[in-house]
């Protein structure tokens, strides 16, 4: 799951436009320690769909998803071993 980790924490440099190092992204928090509003979520969840070729459930579209990376993390690593799975 590290290397989902490592990958969601460039994505949300990339995609939110920070300037900062993606090691510098806190684990928790995300939503106020980067100002992340519903808009830059939705937008953010939409780069990870694509980084990781997922489908975010439209129920699961939530700023409560990306206040936290582990959070995050095991979902995107839930969905990439439900869809290993389907495509077996």
């Amino acid at each position: 799951m590290n290397d989902v980790r490592s990958r969601l924490r460039r994505v949300i440099v990339r995609g939110l436009r920070l300037d900062r190092s993606p090691e510098s992204i806190p684990e928790t928090n995300l939503t106020q320690e980067l100002g992340i509003d519903s808009i830059n979520s939705l937008e953010l969840l939409v780069w990870v769909e694509n980084e990781f070729d997922i489908q975010i459930d439209d129920a699961d579209l939530s700023t409560a998803l990306v206040d936290s990376l582990d959070t995050l993390a095991s979902y995107v690593s839930a969905r990439l071993a439900a869809k290993g799975t389907a495509a077996a």
